[in-house]
């Protein structure tokens, strides 16, 4: 009987041999691990959340001042580019990590609610601020004819998108006033009326060309009394524009988006304070200048929740606070003080950490992983 259980007991361990032998016949020949294998194993494929990406609207997505934007600026010989892909702005980082195919980014420094709602309606009216100023105070990037130029296929990119990231509004704030003082300003130059505020910023510098515009102003109202309704009236009307338009654009270009494409997810980029960091008094880091502004860009924002809110389509709002910006410091927040470059003057325009922010900020809310 002990015998007859020995017997089994090998019997089993032979089959249980030749089973693992004839396992590890069957099984591929492992290939021999290379550095070109491990690479290709560790480098998963890309997801694609959203083929088709378009971003529209003003400089606080076109990477102003960023490495690409300074190279394409000197190499072009202008100081502001507009429509252009920019690595390291934050819809290139969206673009990339939402796995985009299709990609448009149709950010146009200096550009308004009412000329990114003209841009995509073709059945909206250019206003007078589009129609002179603007294209001096955006050196050339925001007029009647480069918005009529760009219409037709931003339309269609907003048609054919799945993703669309609308980020203007912050040149409401300022360039409807400055407008007008600039126009009335003309009108008080004696010699050298022809002049844009670009060209006497070229021929006198920022102090001399805003000293300039200062008392050109003045000396339009002293030298053409005729003049002072249709003076206060434009100043009365830039005014209105200021207070109104921003509200009645915002939903307007919305509403317009559904109109083209009721499908789309909407991201809806809430306006970041320019003055962000900005000190009272040097040195004490009392951010004062900008926490006497923040709740006026709070309020602003509130205008983009509501249209969020009311959107009948799926959209979604993005709070943009303390983005870390080129100009960190107090400066005169005029046109004649703006800059492209790092550094020296006006450039309320996010670093390369601060797109990065900002693209982390759309991510989150869209529930795509930052590369």
């Amino acid at each position: 009987m002990k015998r007859t259980r020995k017997w089994i007991a090998l019997l089993l361990s032979l089959l249980m041999l030749m089973t693992v032998c004839i396992g590890a016949m069957a099984e591929e020949p492992v290939p021999e691990t290379t550095e070109e294998a491990v690479e290709e194993v560790a480098a998963p494929e890309q997801v694609s959340y959203y083929q088709n990406y378009v971003s529209i609207g003003d400089s606080c997505g076109s990477g102003v001042g960023l490495p690409q934007y300074l190279e394409l600026a000197r190499e072009r010989n202008v100081r502001w580019i507009g429509a252009e892909q920019i690595e390291g702005s934050y819809p290139t980082l969206v673009a990339k990590a939402v796995g985009a195919t299709s990609f448009g980014q149709y950010h146009f420094p200096g550009a308004r609610t009412a000329d990114i709602r003209y841009l995509l309606d073709e059945n909206y009216y250019a206003d007078w601020v589009l129609l002179g100023q603007a294209m001096y105070l955006s050196n050339g990037v925001v007029s009647k004819a480069n918005m009529d130029a760009y219409r037709d296929e931003v339309i269609e990119a907003v048609q054919n998108a799945d993703l669309i990231t609308l980020d203007v509004g912050i040149n409401d704030v300022w360039l409807p006033v400055i407008a007008a003082i600039y126009d009335i300003a003309g009108e008080g130059r004696v010699f050298g009326r022809q002049l844009t505020v670009p060209e006497l910023v070229a021929r006198y510098g920022s102090v001399g060309a805003f000293v300039d515009n200062a008392l050109a102003f003045v000396n339009a109202w002293v030298l053409h009394p005729l003049q002072w309704p249709g003076y206060a009236l434009k100043l009365m009307n830039a005014l209105i524009k200021w207070a109104v338009d921003y509200q009645i654009n915002t939903g307007a270009i919305m509403d317009r988006i559904y109109q083209l494409n009721p499908d789309a997810t909407v991201v809806v980029c809430g306006l970041y304070n320019p003055v962000n960091d900005w000190d009272a008094v040097p040195l004490l880091n009392d951010n004062l200048i900008e926490r006497i502004l923040q709740p006026y860009y709070t309020l602003l924002n509130l205008r983009k929740r509501l249209a969020v809110q009311f959107y009948r389509g799926n959209a979604v709002y993005v709070e943009m606070n303390d983005i870390e910006l080129i100009s960190d410091h107090f400066t005169i927040p005029l046109f004649e003080f703006t800059t492209e470059r790092e550094y020296f003057g006006y450039n309320p325009h996010p670093t390369l950490e601060g797109a990065k922010q900002q693209a982390a900020n759309i991510l989150d809310k869209l529930g795509v992983p930052m590369d």
